[in-house]
């Protein structure tokens, strides 16, 4: 009852606005966010009226700046960092925040693996990216509670605009690790309606790192050919998707699977032994210990325009995502030794579904309301313990309201409404270790948003936000009690965990000049501040402990506590003598555990980044040419947590440059040639977002990255 008084009271609120809001301006607008363009749509308008601060990366960007893995593709994004180990797993983080407080979408759907691990990477397909969207700040209000740090919005189809048959083949490859792979993809589209089939393959070596030795429990042990043995890996992925309009209904339907095969660090698994750290020679060789990722996914996206009445969107999603461990058997003195080298698995399926209306006004206001609800089941295998097998059920309701209060000030306000169940299956244990009870959780708790987005200027935009998220621990932070030997540590859970809460301010603002044929063509620049105060913080706590359990590690607990969090990011751009581009972005987060004084752990550091382009229309015999010189700081990260290592800062410089290849008549390119050169200097340098900062185990050397795309048009 109470919600629905929330409800109504929110309707009539929007509705009383309305009726003397003047018309928005119609007029269509060019926006520049850090490094990307976007020319006036309607997507473009509806960022410009979020209170929160929202960057946008099209296909050419992720494109000009691929990676190995999409996060590294994107990270130059301000307050887009990686978390990550090794080459083979990077999990987004946001001003600081990832895992179980990061919503990653595609389509829509709510991307769900096993997030909650560190060594557990974004199972996706970068290749099939159509275009990313980053809303920074709390997005739990449509995206559901887990959204405290933002939303990662992946968009993988797309409408052509015109008919015909169209697609591209990929080419690729890696000098460090010895890259090669390729995506191909054909699209066809008429009357209509649409299908496209994509298919992806790569494969690569151990990669090399600036370094000779790393670091465990106070020993040194040998990186031979400075290779990191066992770190090869292969991915292969297919996709499949249609799409149909007719009259005011719109469908779109894509199945995929992303599977990937990649082995661990022999000396970042357990105790490290020598032996398996001898170099064999066989560089592309993937051997125990190692893991399988399986993930299948099918989403379904409907659309209906109801007129004047709104709009209805319905949103279905299915997920099974398996994922296995493979390492030699062993019991840490339980028992016989078991057979099969099968360590832990993991099999959670996933049912989601999303279900929206949204009604707008004469005057320009608009009311979204909806509900979304979730469903998982997750299975566990394997001779270890880590994970109880569980079922998870949530929903929750929303509403937010936007009205034009005059043609350049628009107020935003929501509410929304979260519960969950889950049930967490017993799990005995051996000798007082990997005991798990069984657990009845539920809970719920409202959220709410309230903001403004200024345009004093049509130069200026200003944005302010203020809310209060709320999020269900998840089944790793109530009941995990096992050895995680990819992390090289013993994880406990807290079954007494509460409710998490935070409450947030986000302040933004914009400058966006251009002049015509002038020196200096535009100046773009923007600075976005935020701060927040959680009451009941979780978090994986490193303490001094060493479990008793042979080649266990250090103990991990998750633990709740009082925690502040402030920081923002600011960033400009010149573009000057028509052809040159120098931009520049910087980000910073300070986290503090209230109660004991000490920072939060895995907090990034200040960083920096700069770049200085050049792109011109045509450059020799090729087309569509960009040039671009990049310098990446980091500060040193000395605000760190008890018993977490403090790491250096570096400098990396990186250059790229993509060229593109005319036809012999008319201006299409009929291939268009990318190459990348990362860490030009093959630089030492060690990221405090990596796992394998613990072992003193700096990230990749110096990189080459060449592709080749060749278009298909008819």
């Amino acid at each position: 009852m109470r919600m629905k008084r929330l409800l109504f009271a929110l309707y009539a609120l929007t509705a009383a606005a309305a009726a003397f809001a003047q018309p928005p301006d119609s007029a269509a607008h060019t926006y520049d966010l850090d490094e990307v363009t976007v020319t006036g749509s309607a997507a473009a308008a509806r960022r410009q009226l979020q209170p929160l601060s929202t960057l946008h990366a099209p296909k050419d960007y992720v494109m000009e700046n691929r990676s190995n893995s999409l996060m590294n593709s994107i990270e130059k994004l301000p307050g887009v960092s990686a978390f990550q180990v090794g080459q083979g797993f990077s999990k987004p983080v946001i001003r600081g925040l990832g895992f179980n407080r990061l919503v990653v979408t595609e389509n829509g759907i709510k991307q769900q693996e096993q997030q909650w691990g560190t060594d557990h990477g974004l199972e996706l397909d970068q290749h099939g990216v159509e275009q990313v969207e980053v809303l920074k700040g709390p997005a739990s209000l449509q995206h559901g509670s887990e959204a405290i740090a933002g939303v990662i919005a992946i968009t993988s189809h797309a409408w052509r605009d015109s008919d015909g048959l169209t697609g591209a083949v990929l080419l690729n490859g890696g000098s460090n690790n010895r890259l090669l792979g390729g995506s191909g993809n054909v699209h066809y589209q008429k009357n209509g309606k649409f299908v496209e089939a994509r298919a992806t393959y790569q494969s690569f070596e151990s990669y090399s790192i600036p370094a000779d030795s790393f670091t465990y429990l106070t020993y040194i042990y040998p990186v031979h050919n400075r290779r990191l043995k066992n770190t090869a890996g292969r991915e292969a992925d297919a996709l499949l998707q249609a799409g149909l309009r007719t009259g005011d209904y719109e469908a779109s339907m894509l199945v995929s699977n992303v599977h990937e095969k990649t082995g661990f660090f022999a000396g970042a698994s357990g105790l490290p032994f020598l032996i398996n750290m001898d170099d064999n020679g066989r560089y592309r060789d993937i051997g125990l210990p190692y893991h399988s990722a399986n993930h299948l996914k099918a989403i379904l996206n409907q659309n209906l325009s109801l007129s004047n009445r709104g709009k209805l969107t319905l949103d279905l999603g299915y997920q099974h995502n398996l994922r296995q461990e493979y390492s030699p058997p062993h019991t840490h003195g339980f028992g016989a030794v078991p057979e099969g080298n099968l360590e832990v698995e993991m099999r959670l399926q996933t049912a989601s579904m999303n279900a929206a209306w949204e009604g707008r006004s004469p005057a320009g206001s608009t009311l979204r309301a909806g509900i979304n609800a979730e469903y998982q089941r997750n299975r566990v295998g394997g001779y270890m313990f880590l994970l109880p097998e569980f079922e998870q059920l949530t929903a929750g309701a929303f509403a937010v309201g936007r009205i034009s209060i005059y043609e350049a000030l628009t107020a935003t306000a929501g509410l929304r409404y979260d519960g969950g169940a889950m049930h967490v299956h017993p799990y005995e244990g051996r000798e007082g270790y990997f005991a798990v009870p069984e657990l009845q959780k539920r809970d719920g708790s409202a959220s709410f948003m309230a903001g403004m987005a200024y345009q004093p200027h049509p130069a200026w935009d200003l944005k302010a936000n203020v809310g209060k998220s709320f999020r269900l621990p998840g089944v790793s932070e109530y009941a995990s009690n096992g050895i995680s030997h990819t992390m090289m540590r013993y994880e406990q859970g807290d079954s007494a965990l509460r409710a998490e809460a935070s409450y947030q301010l986000d302040l933004h603002a914009g400058f966006k000049r251009r002049w015509s044929d002038a020196f200096v063509g535009s100046l773009t620049a923007a600075v976005s501040l935020f701060g927040s105060y959680s009451p009941s913080f979780i978090f994986l706590n490193p303490t001094g402990d060493f479990s008793p359990l042979p080649e266990a590690g250090q103990t991990y607990r998750y633990v709740q506590s009082k925690a502040s969090r402030f920081g923002g990011e600011a960033e400009a751009a010149v573009d000057f003598a028509r052809i040159f581009r120098l931009a520049a972005a910087a980000e910073y987060v300070h986290a503090t555990d209230v109660e004991s004084g000490f920072p939060i752990a895995f907090t990034p550091p200040l960083s920096v980044v700069g770049e200085l382009s050049v792109r011109r229309g045509k450059l020799l015999l090729f087309a569509d040419s960009r040039v671009a010189l990049a310098c990446r700081y980091a500060a040193p990260q000395r605000r760190v947590a008890r018993n977490e290592l403090a790491t250096p800062g570096y400098s990396l410089l990186d250059a790229s440059i993509t060229l593109g290849i005319p036809a012999r008549k008319g201006s299409r390119c009929v291939a268009t040639l990318a190459l990348q050169v990362q860490n030009i200097f093959d630089v030492k340098h060690y990221k405090h977002l990596s796992f394998y900062r613990r072992l003193n185990l700096p990230e990749i050397g110096r990189n080459f990255l060449l592709s080749v795309q060749i278009p298909i048009n008819t």
